[in-house]
């Protein structure tokens, strides 16, 4: 990079290395009509460095026995590369497809798309790009139910015994390589100042038609022509439990790049780097796998804070917390209030808060957050013990390792009050070790990994933290937004299927990445060309406590 590089040219270096142009040309082509070739190759591009047509291909040859049969018209890639197009103009819907192969394709875009420009109607057109998708989707598709009809109890039960998990598994591998062949479209100058920090949520991909029966309910009708989809409502775990508000459809789990830092926001873009799918409130595996799909794209180098809600720290701990900690990363959670107490008790470690501490500790510093909420104490006197507690915290010897194990240091304990759990005397205790490992191997440290975290609950700090959480919700209202891919509207995914549901979603999220690439871009340019300001800095601040801009 030259030292006289402009913001200018820094802007259009990195716009050519995100999307092979420079940003006004990639305005240009973005604003081009489905007849446009660059436009259509700049799709193209992408789908072919994620590989995901290619395993369709293999997978297809896999399945098939002969060489019997009518030969494809329009291949798994054609296939791909329009949908993802069609998706980044808002309207990915059969019916818009068919209409540029009818009417707005030319002799190059039908040699690129490797499809013979043959005569036909629209409707013609409708159907073979239709094939071609369904063939597609069989591919990856678990269960085996009618998709033409609500299905009955009977054949309902007889589907979820056709479950098939390679089909499932091969269903996140298409997701996420759609995700992450955006993801690698960050200038790797930006991606090498990422500090590792992600949020997970999971959003509501609401599908037309009555809500299913939830899982208690399986000897019930299907009341959905998309069988296996689920039942969601806004509350607790999500799952629908028969209310008239429930809504029909699935979740996607995503995981979400948030700032460095909370004082920086404008640090790292948001970008989601992994997803799955499942029916509303079925977690038990999801974030998971998510997790790590998000992990064999950054390495054990870029792993900082995992933020989370209270669904997920009410996991159980060996099938989230612990896989958390195995991938190195360190947690900022939320959980209920009746949480709030000591967690356990590990040798002379006792787990408070989510944090651990000395087992010294005044018990008025244990309990003070349970006196405070009961009215026993004041505001001031509880905040004053709370301001005490850092003085007994054990602090972290960096992140977890590769087996999950956490290394604490022991406080300097010489200059403080230390009472004796057992006779609540004051004593001097001597120090027998410096460090203390927590390792996820029993059911006594399970039960404090469950709620540990980075950061004392609802401390300052820890507000700040978890504050960038809200990036990964408003992220997921991005994606959704008809102003983007709109893929909130169902009335646009009137297929059914849960393979039909999930690519939709992924083609989605990857091509918000790349918006959401180009944007963080051109703020920083704004920025960079922008004269300093000579205001005084506001006092008001935002969620991540960043002092509000001035109003223009």
């Amino acid at each position: 990079m030259s030292a006289q590089e402009t913001p200018l040219d820094r802007l259009n270096r990195h716009m050519v290395e995100a999307t092979g142009y420079t940003h006004d040309m990639y305005e240009v082509i973005r604003q081009a009509p489905h007849s446009n070739l660059e436009r259509m190759e700049m799709f193209g591009r992408m789908v072919d460095e994620s590989g995901a047509a290619d395993d369709f291909e293999q997978w297809a040859k896999e399945k098939k026995k002969s060489k019997a049969g009518r030969k494809a018209k329009i291949s798994f890639r054609a296939v791909c590369v329009l949908y993802m197009m069609h998706m980044d103009a808002g309207d990915n819907r059969f019916n818009a497809i068919a209409r540029t192969l009818f009417a707005q394709s030319t002799p190059e875009t039908f040699a690129y798309l490797g499809i013979e420009p043959e005569p036909g109607t629209k409707r013609q057109w409708y159907q073979r790009y239709y094939r071609a998708f369904n063939r597609m989707m069989a591919l990856v598709e678990p269960w085996d139910l009618p998709r033409n009809r609500r299905a009955t109890a009977e054949e309902y039960q007889q589907a979820l015994a056709t479950y098939s998990q390679l089909n499932r598994d091969r269903m996140d591998v298409i997701m996420n390589k759609l995700i992450h062949t955006t993801v690698r479209r960050l200038p790797e100058e930006i991606r090498a100042t990422y500090a590792g920090n992600v949020a997970i949520d999971a959003t509501l991909i609401e599908i037309v038609g009555e809500a299913n029966p939830n899982r208690k309910n399986t000897h019930l009708d299907r009341l959905n022509v998309d069988g296996m989809s689920g039942r969601y409502r806004r509350g607790g775990n999500h799952e629908g439990r028969g209310g008239r508000r429930d809504k029909a459809g699935w979740e996607v789990e995503t995981v979400v790049t948030v700032p460095n830092a909370p004082n920086k926001p404008h640090s790292f873009p948001i970008l989601t780097t992994a997803v799955t799918m499942h029916q509303p409130g079925r977690i038990k595996h999801g974030p998971r796998i998510a997790l790590g799909f998000h992990a064999q794209e950054f390495d054990e180098s870029q792993r900082g804070y995992l933020l989370a809600d209270r669904a997920y720290n009410g996991s159980k701990p060996e099938r989230f917390q612990k896989h958390v900690m195995k991938l190195r990363f360190r947690s900022v959670y939320d959980y209920k209030r009746k949480n709030a107490g000591k967690h356990g008790q590990i040798d002379d470690v006792i787990f408070v808060g989510g944090r651990p501490h000395s087992m010294y500790m005044p018990q008025n510093l244990v309990t003070a957050r349970d006196d405070y909420e009961a009215g026993l104490i004041d505001r001031v006197t509880y905040e004053n013990r709370m301001a005490r507690r850092p003085l007994y915290e054990l602090k972290d010897h960096g992140r977890p390792d590769a087996e999950g194990r956490q290394r604490f240091t022991y406080p300097n304990l010489s200059k403080v009050l230390c009472i004796d759990p057992a006779t609540q005397k004051v004593v001097k205790p001597v120090m027998k070790k410096v460090t203390f490992t927590l390792a996820p191997e029993n059911a006594a440290s399970m039960r404090v990994i469950k709620h540990l975290q980075s950061f004392e609950h609802k401390s300052n700090e820890w507000k700040q933290w978890y504050g960038m959480r809200s990036h990964v919700e408003s992220n997921n209202q991005h994606v959704k937004a008809d102003a983007e891919t709109d893929l909130g509207n169902p009335e646009k995914r009137r297929a059914h299927g849960y393979s039909y549901q999930a690519f939709t979603a992924a083609m989605a999220f990857a091509v918000s990445n790349m918006r959401r690439i180009v944007s963080f871009l051109e703020a920083t340019y704004e920025r960079e060309i922008t004269p300093p300001s000579t205001a005084r800095t506001r006092r008001r601040t935002d969620e991540h406590g960043v002092p509000l801009p001035h109003a223009a």
